[in-house]
C-alpha cells in the first residue's frame, strides 16, 4: 500500500514538507521498506538482491533527495548540516535503543568506518515508483566497516560487509 499524504506537486504541500525538514534538529531517515518480489514475497538476507526486487523509491533515494532539494538547489541548508541530519542526528535519537549506535555517524577514532563519497553537485536521486531500485546519481564510493560496497559508481555484488545493528547493546 503507498499512501500520499502530502503531494510535492503542490505548492502548498510542498510547504509543509520544507518547512518540517527545516524544524530544528530534523532527522533524515528511511523507513526501510522492505523489498518484496512481484508478487509480494519480502526478499530476506543480503545480496544479490533479485532483479525483479521492488520497493518504495525513498527505500534508494532518501538522502540523495534530500541533499539535491535542500543544499543544491534551494540552499535551505549547509552540507554539513544537511549531513548532521542524515548521519550523526539519526545515530544518536537510536543510541537509546542500542548503544552501538554510538559508532555510528561519526568519522572519529573507533567509530565504524562507515562513508560515503559523493559529489555533491552531482548527487540526484532517481528513484521512481516505476523504476524504484534505480541508484543515486553522485555517488563515488561507499564504505562499509572500510569495506567498499559501492566503487567508482557502481555496487560491488560480492561485498557483504555490514553486520545487523542490534537492540540493547547487542
Amino acid at each position: 500500500m503507498v499512501i500520499h499524504y502530502l503531494d510535492e506537486e503542490q505548492d502548498a504541500d510542498l510547504s509543509v514538507i520544507r518547512r518540517a525538514l527545516m524544524l530544528q534538529d530534523t532527522a533524515i531517515a528511511s523507513d526501510a521498506i522492505p523489498f518484496t518480489t512481484p508478487g509480494g514475497v519480502v526478499v530476506e538476507g543480503d545480496r544479490p538482491m533479485p532483479a525483479d526486487a521492488v520497493s518504495h523509491p525513498r527505500t534508494t533515494g532518501t538522502f540523495s533527495r534530500f541533499l539535491r532539494t535542500m543544499v543544491r538547489e534551494t540552499g535551505a541548508l549547509t552540507l554539513p548540516e544537511a549531513l548532521r541530519r542524515c548521519s550523526l542526528l539519526p545515530a544518536q535519537i537510536l543510541e537509546a535503543a542500542s548503544p552501538a549506535m554510538a559508532r555510528k555517524g561519526r568519522v572519529q577514532v573507533g567509530s565504524d568506518a562507515d562513508l560515503v563519497v559523493f559529489d555533491p553537485a552531482r548527487v540526484a536521486d532517481r528513484s521512481t515508483y516505476d523504476v524504484p531500485t534505480e541508484a543515486s546519481t553522485g555517488v563515488e564510493h561507499v564504505l562499509v566497516g572500510g569495506t567498499p560496497v559501492v566503487l567508482d559508481g557502481a555496487v560491488v555484488p560480492s561485498a557483504l560487509p555490514g553486520r545487523a545493528v542490534l537492540g540493547g547493546g547487542l
